[in-house]
C-alpha cells in the first residue's frame, strides 16, 4: 500500500549543479605507477611495459654512456699511440722558429701511426661508395675514369693569366731566337676535354675557352704552336690512361705525329728524314694510375677501386747501330724540353717523335717541376750555349695554365 505521505521524486529535467560530496581518496603509491588503468568500459587495458634501468641507469643516460666510453677509449688508443710512435722520442732535426720542426715532427708522426692509415682508409671507403668522390686533387667520371681536379681549376683572371703566359713564352722565344733556334709550343690538351663522355661534369666555361685562348695569344706574338686536339681525339679512349693523369704511348705517338707536322709546315727545320728508327711494344706492364691513391681505398684498392691501365711499353732504336768515330762532331738538331708527358718512358714521346721526324734529339724534359723549371734549366745550361739545335719544342700541359701557383710573375729569369 502506498504511504500518501510520500513524497514523489522530482520529474527529470535539467537541474542546477550542487556542492558534489567528498568521497573516499585513494593514494598510489609508486608499485601503483605502473598498474594498468581500467578503460571506460571498465576492462583493465594492458599497456606497454617501458624498459626498467639497467645497473641503475636510466634508458636515455645508458647511450650517452656509451658513446662517453667510446669516446674515451679512442682518446686513450690515440693518446698510447702518440706516447709509443717513434717520432716523440726521436724528434727530427730542423729549425724550430719558422716551422719547419713542426712540419718535420707532423709528417713523421703520421708515416708512423698505426691508426692514420685505417682511419684513412675507412673514409676512404665511405667517400668513394656513397659520395663517389675521393681527397681533393681527383675527380671521379664514368666507367672507372679518374680525372685530375687541376683541369677544372681557374684563377679568377683567366685572361689575364693567359696573357702572362704567352708575354714570358715570348721571351723565351726570344732567348732561343738568339741562339739561332725556333721554338715550338706543344700544348697537351686536358683529358677531361678529349675524353669528355667520361668526365664527371664538362668543363667551366673559362676551362673550356682556355686552350683556345692560349693558342690565340701565341699566334698574336708570332710563336709557332701545334695543336694537338685534332690528333689525340681521333680515339679519345686509346689517348689517356684512365686512371692517371696522363696520355698513352698512343696518345703520346699521335702528339708526335701532330709536332712533327708543324715543325715541317711552319719551320726551316732541315735534319727531318735523315734518319730511321725502329720501335719495340712487346713489353707489357700494368700501371696504377697516379690518381688512384687519391681515392683512400688501402688494402681495397684492387677490390673496389677502378683496374689499373695495362701499358705496352715502347722503346725506340736505331736502325742502324752509331759510328765508332769518337772525334766525330755529333750535333743534334731538335731538343724536348717538357714535364713528365715528355720525361716518363713509359709513353716514349721522344721515340715517337724520332721516327715522326726521323731525327735525333735531345730530351731535357724534367717530372716533377712543372713546365717553368725544365725550360729554366735548358736555358741557362751548357747544351743550348755550346750546340744550339734546329728547333726546340715545348711540351706544356693546358691544366697549368690557370692554377694559380703556376701563373707565372712578372719578373723575368
Amino acid at each position: 500500500m502506498t504511504d500518501p505521505h510520500a513524497t514523489e521524486p522530482p520529474a527529470p529535467g535539467p537541474t542546477a549543479p550542487g556542492p558534489i560530496a567528498p568521497g573516499p581518496t585513494r593514494t598510489r603509491d609508486r608499485r601503483d605507477e605502473d598498474a594498468p588503468e581500467p578503460d571506460a568500459s571498465g576492462t583493465t587495458a594492458t599497456a606497454t611495459a617501458r624498459p626498467g634501468p639497467w645497473l641503475g641507469v636510466a634508458p636515455a643516460s645508458r647511450w650517452r654512456a656509451v658513446y662517453a666510453a667510446s669516446f674515451l677509449a679512442v682518446l686513450a688508443v690515440g693518446f698510447a699511440a702518440t706516447l709509443a710512435n717513434p717520432a716523440l722520442r726521436d724528434p727530427p732535426d730542423a729549425p724550430v722558429w719558422d716551422g719547419r720542426w713542426a712540419e718535420a715532427y707532423q709528417a713523421a708522426l703520421d708515416a708512423d701511426s698505426p691508426l692514420l692509415a685505417p682511419a684513412r682508409t675507412a673514409w676512404g671507403l665511405i667517400d668513394t661508395g656513397l659520395f663517389r668522390q675521393g681527397r681533393p686533387g681527383v675527380l671521379i667520371g664514368r666507367d672507372g675514369w679518374l680525372f685530375p681536379r687541376e683541369e677544372y681549376a681557374a684563377v679568377p683572371d683567366a685572361a689575364a693569366a693567359i696573357e702572362r703566359w704567352s708575354e714570358r713564352i715570348e721571351r723565351v722565344r726570344g732567348r732561343l731566337d738568339a741562339a739561332g733556334a725556333t721554338l715550338v709550343v706543344a700544348p697537351v690538351p686536358a683529358k677531361a676535354r678529349i675524353v669528355a663522355h667520361a668526365a664527371p661534369s664538362p668543363l667551366p666555361s673559362g676551362a673550356e675557352r682556355r686552350y683556345d685562348a692560349f693558342l690565340a695569344a701565341l699566334e698574336r706574338r708570332e710563336v709557332v704552336v701545334a695543336d694537338l686536339r685534332p690528333a689525340l681525339s681521333r680515339d679519345p679512349e686509346a689517348a689517356y690512361l684512365r686512371t692517371d693523369t696522363h696520355w698513352t704511348p698512343a696518345g703520346a705517338e699521335a702528339a708526335a705525329d701532330a709536332i712533327a707536322a708543324t715543325i715541317r709546315t711552319r719551320t726551316a727545320f732541315a735534319g727531318a728524314g735523315e734518319e730511321r728508327f725502329l720501335v719495340d711494344r712487346a713489353r707489357q706492364t700494368e700501371r696504377p694510375g697516379d690518381l688512384l691513391p687519391f681515392l683512400d681505398l688501402g688494402p681495397f684498392t684492387a677490390v673496389l677501386g677502378p683496374p689499373p691501365d695495362r701499358v705496352a711499353v715502347p722503346t725506340t732504336v736505331p736502325a742502324e747501330p752509331a759510328g765508332n768515330d769518337l772525334f766525330a762532331e755529333v750535333r743534334l738538331p731538335l731538343t724536348l724540353v717538357g714535364t713528365s708527358y715528355s720525361a716518363d718512358p713509359a709513353w716514349d714521346l721522344p721515340g715517337a717523335l724520332r721516327r715522326a721526324l726521323g731525327a735525333d734529339l735531345v730530351d731535357a724534359s724534367l717530372s716533377g717541376l712543372g713546365p717553368w723549371e725544365p725550360m729554366r734549366r735548358y736555358l741557362e745550361g751548357e747544351a743550348l750555349r755550346t750546340s744550339p739545335p734546329e728547333v726546340v719544342v715545348w711540351e706544356i700541359p693546358e691544366r697549368y695554365l690557370t692554377v694559380a701557383e703556376y701563373v707565372p710573375d712578372g719578373a723575368s729569369w
